[in-house]
């Protein structure tokens, strides 16, 4: 068994008529257009690398923060192979029975919706684990999303190499990975960890176009879930900030129980924001994390409120004066 500490870039959205769908009706948030991954041995020593750029298909059109980001030009992605045969290559490397290894949840929604997207299959995502929850559990405890960053400068380790680039993040990756006791780790995944309630999303959907995140959710369409079985409109309740552009809701289905919805903003251009939206199944440690959540987004907005009073106050003061 070999651990493939692997990372994505993908190209998104840009414009009202998408996203696109691929086979079998899927929605796709994010085109991979890049794929990079380090093979890790039982004890931690690297045993190969791979990386590869992915020709576009669905978006043909490359997004500028993306490329800005990145700096993966278009010549680059259309002298790649198609997903499928870069996939294959991915595969093969990966060998039998790999565990994947990921920083953050997004990268294997993203492959599955890749996947299913060009009709194949999805076993590979089935053994994977968020390297940020094992991080958590194994040093100081926290159930906020940690940083690559942060993890790098708590083990002391010096990045060697640029951001944004799959095979370098995951290269960092894999040297947090080699501090950590992952098969300890991954024993005892889960039971209540923030990372967990977003590794198997039940849907996931993209909107867009939106001015501002206040029109966003005034989108019935995007702040009122379905139940990902029934289609039936859930009871949602408030939509709170986790900060930046994460925002979370608990809902209930009368037949098929309680979920937890969570909803990223990415900017496509300076003025127009695009939302992924991914329900998940609830759990007792969903309600306590949205209930954790919601007192402090309170508490924040408490303390504005406060501010604003204050600065009304000097200003009046400083106007009589």
């Amino acid at each position: 068994m070999a651990y493939i500490v692997f990372d994505m870039e993908w190209n998104q959205p840009m414009c009202a008529a998408q996203p696109q769908k691929g086979k079998n009706g899927v929605k796709l948030s994010g085109e991979i257009m890049q794929i990079g991954a380090i093979k890790l041995g039982d004890n931690g020593e690297i045993l190969g690398d791979f990386s590869l750029c992915v020709k576009p298909h669905f978006y043909k059109r490359l997004n500028k923060r993306v490329r800005e980001l990145t700096g993966i030009s278009k010549e680059e992605l259309n002298a790649a192979d198609t997903f499928p045969l870069v996939f294959a290559q991915f595969d093969a490397f990966c060998g039998e029975d790999p565990t994947l290894l990921t920083w953050g949840f997004d990268d294997i929604p993203i492959l599955r919706q890749n996947l299913i997207s060009w009709g194949l299959g999805t076993e590979i995502c089935e053994k994977s684990y968020n390297l940020q929850t094992i991080f958590n559990t194994q040093t100081d405890g926290g159930k906020s999303q940690r940083s690559l960053a942060y993890a790098l400068e708590y083990f002391d380790i010096v990045p060697t190499l640029e951001a944004h680039d799959a095979l370098h993040d995951a290269y960092h990756t894999a040297l947090v990975a080699k501090k950590l006791d992952l098969e300890g780790g991954i024993a005892a995944y889960g039971g209540g960890s923030s990372g967990t309630l977003w590794e198997h999303p039940l849907s996931t959907d993209s909107f867009y176009p939106y001015p501002h995140k206040r029109a966003a959710f005034a989108d019935k369409a995007l702040a009122e879930m379905p139940c990902p079985t029934c289609r039936k409109k859930l009871e949602t309740s408030k939509w709170v900030t986790k900060g930046g552009n994460f925002y979370i809701a608990l809902a209930q289905c009368a037949e098929h129980g309680e979920f937890i919805g969570r909803i990223k903003f990415s900017h496509v251009s300076d003025n127009t924001l695009s939302a992924v939206r991914n329900i998940f199944k609830g759990s007792k440690y969903a309600t306590e994390h949205y209930d954790d959540v919601f007192e402090k987004s309170e508490s924040r907005k408490e303390r504005f409120k406060a501010r604003m009073k204050e600065q009304r106050k000097m200003k009046k003061a400083k106007a009589e004066g």
